[in-house]
């Protein structure tokens, strides 16, 4: 058998769990895929950008290691997915759920045996279930990395003479994940964004207005979430780093998904997201009336995490703040405060966003800012 030798870096991925001896984290045995079976609020999907690969170089594994650590719910789908950027294609290099008991199982884990949930008695293997989970995605990082890595200065681009760099299509390659999925997926990029084709160039000026990849490729990123880190890694010009965030929040959002951070260092909350909400909405603004849908993922004290409202025909945005419920578990009274990091019923960086009352009859409320604030109202769609 061929002996595979990890790259030091990327071997302290597979560790970041509670160590283990060597015979049961390279055993025969696995990670079991009936923690799929465990209803999840959300998806994660890690899109890894194959040329931004650097001999050496693997800060940015540890980064989502540690970030996946704190934020996986119970049974969370997770897929490792390499971004071929140079040809516009992407291809899943592995997926598996994160081992975790709900507070449904550990309640009833006080009363029962909950080994009829699982293959085998989780409570005993949920901690060698985790490192399983970890030593596998720790395996599909480095195969990406091992198979695209280049010295350092060759991932460096030379803004007069930049590579091509097809994200977008690569992006729009996997649309049917997004297409299928019923609940919001966290997709997290580690990729320069540094975009350079014949759809657009964040080399070049902005087009006005935006270009409209959506309705341009056909293809929509819906019930989504993106955070990208690693700009600026490989074109340290400020201008251009500037370029590439407005480039990508326009574009993102015109294939209907919400951006939740683009940035030099990987941003997302440290909320572990416990139940989930959907609703249909409608707005009223200056006599005109729009539909939507407002997804709400919320922790145990009711704090929301990639939570994000779309109006149709007029925008979508990330959805920060709370909703807490109380009252009858079958028809709870509700309220809604937050804000969103776009605008969509106004031309604002953000917009308040208040809704109150149950899920049976619906909830009322408002969205816009000071002196312009406009109806809303919100229909239970589904709700786990």
């Amino acid at each position: 058998m061929r002996r595979v030798v990890f790259p030091v870096a990327l071997a302290a991925v597979l560790l970041f769990a509670t160590p283990a001896p060597a015979a049961s984290l390279f055993g025969s045995d696995g990670l079991d895929p009936a923690w799929c079976r465990t209803p999840a609020p959300r998806q994660t999907v890690l899109y890894i950008d194959d040329m931004m690969m650097a001999e050496g170089r693997s800060d940015w594994a540890t980064k989502l290691a540690t970030k996946l650590r704190a934020t996986l719910a119970p049974g969370e789908s997770v897929a490792v997915v390499r971004l071929l950027a140079a040809t516009g294609q992407s291809r899943e290099i592995w997926a598996g759920c994160w081992p975790g008991l709900t507070e449904a199982d550990r309640a009833a884990a006080n009363t029962r045996s909950i080994a009829d949930l699982f293959s085998r008695d989780a409570a005993s293997r949920l901690e060698e279930q985790q490192r399983y989970f970890v030593r596998d995605f720790g395996l599909a990082l480095t195969q990406i990395y091992t198979d695209a890595k280049r010295p350092p200065g060759a991932v460096q681009i030379d803004i007069a003479n930049p590579p091509d760099k097809e994200i977008i299509r690569a992006l729009a390659s996997d649309e049917a994940r997004f297409s299928q999925s019923k609940t919001t997926i966290r997709a997290v990029i580690y990729s320069d964004m540094a975009e350079n084709s014949d759809l657009g160039s964040v080399f070049k000026p902005a087009a006005t207005p935006p270009e409209n990849y959506g309705k341009k490729l056909g293809s929509y990123l819906r019930n989504s979430v993106f955070y990208a880190f690693g700009i600026g890694e490989t074109v340290r010009q400020a201008a251009v780093t500037d370029r590439i965030r407005n480039f990508w929040s326009a574009a993102l959002t015109s294939m209907n998904a919400s951006v939740g951070g683009l940035g030099a260092d990987l941003n997302i909350p440290n909320v572990v997201p416990s139940r989930s909400y959907a609703f249909t909405v409608d707005l009223t603004r200056d006599g005109q009336d729009f539909d939507g849908r407002l997804s709400l993922l919320v922790d145990a004290e009711g704090t929301l995490t990639d939570s994000w409202l779309g109006i149709s025909r007029l925008s979508i945005a990330l959805v920060g703040g709370t909703f807490r419920c109380r009252g009858e578990p079958e028809n709870p009274t509700c309220r809604l405060d937050a804000t969103t990091n776009g605008g969509i019923a106004t031309l604002t960086p953000s917009e308040t966003i208040v809704l109150t009352g149950n899920q049976r009859s619906g909830l009322t409320g408002q969205l816009g800012v000071k002196g312009a604030m406009f109806p809303l109202t919100a229909k239970v769609a589904q709700a786990r």
